[in-house]
């Protein structure tokens, strides 16, 4: 290469390098099986001691040590607890891993990374667990989907009440009513009103596996109040929004929001139909 040509190299460099105001840089990928092949490509290709934070857009963050495509520690993780590298076994150390990757790139995109460096120096023995043990336990996982939502017509021409049904009494309690239907599908089911659990039932009862905490709810509450000032020209109350898995197996979540109150309800994903065939019924006159 002559001398002109790397000049006229580097200036074209400079005429088209932007200044990162940010030191967070968007993991690309349009799906979460996307998405996880590249937080390992992440790992795989940190050579340094670094601290990688990977952050989704509903906050949560996967914050780990990575040395020599290995990681070393885990800082923080979107929900649980953190794997113990002194005390558990290697094997149970890579799927824990794998799984925390995994979540992570299920998380709501856009997904942000950060690389930092790590807080301490890394000991001698810090040998951790490999990018291919890693990798090798991604694959023995179910493959990762993406979430389909969906907003069904809260409002048909041929469903809206009639005068012996006064608009006031077909959506007063609606959300209740939704919810004590859903009893015959859902998984588990809750009730919310300002921000609070008012009733939780099934696999969502205090003590249960899917029961929600109560920042969870208010930050659901919060985002719901969100969408209803987004959609306040467009959409009326009630509303009903479903979210599945795109491959339709797992669970799904149905939401009906009465513009007072809103009822959740978790059922399989097959069981969509049934979702769909109770908002019907409590949509009609009789309902």
């Amino acid at each position: 290469m002559m001398d002109t040509d790397i000049l006229e190299m580097l200036d074209e460099i400079g005429r088209s390098s932007v200044a990162r105001l940010n030191p967070a840089v968007t993991v690309p990928g349009d799906t979460a099986m996307a998405r996880r092949e590249k937080v390992l490509h992440a790992i795989r290709g940190t050579i340094l001691p670094r601290r990688l934070e990977f952050t989704a857009a509903n906050g949560d963050c996967l914050a780990i040590e990575v040395n020599s495509s290995r990681v070393t520690d885990v800082f923080r993780v979107p929900s649980g607890v953190a794997p113990d590298f002194e005390t558990e076994l290697r094997q149970d150390l890579a799927v824990k891993l794998a799984q925390l990757v995994t979540d992570i790139a299920c998380a709501p995109a856009p997904l942000q990374l950060i690389s930092l460096q790590p807080d301490t120096a890394l000991e001698a023995d810090d040998v951790g667990i490999t990018f291919s043990e890693i990798e090798a336990s991604c694959a023995d996982m179910e493959q990762p989907v993406e979430p389909v939502i969906s907003i069904v017509d809260a409002s048909p021409e041929s469903l809206k009440p009639t005068e012996e049904t006064p608009e006031a009494d077909s959506t007063d309690a609606l959300a209740q009513r939704f919810f004590d239907g859903a009893e015959q599908f859902a998984q588990g089911r809750v009730l919310i009103a300002d921000g609070a659990a008012l009733l939780a039932d099934g696999a969502c009862k205090d003590g249960e596996p899917l029961h929600p905490k109560p920042d969870l709810l208010a930050s659901f509450a919060r985002d719901l109040a969100r969408w209803d000032d987004d959609t306040t020209n467009t959409m009326d109350h009630p509303q009903l929004i479903v979210i599945r898995p795109s491959g339709g197996k797992g669970t799904g979540l149905a939401v009906l929001n009465d513009g007072t109150n809103t009822a959740l309800a978790v059922h399989e994903a097959r069981k969509l139909g049934a979702v769909v065939n109770l908002w019907a019924a409590l949509k009609r006159p009789d309902g």
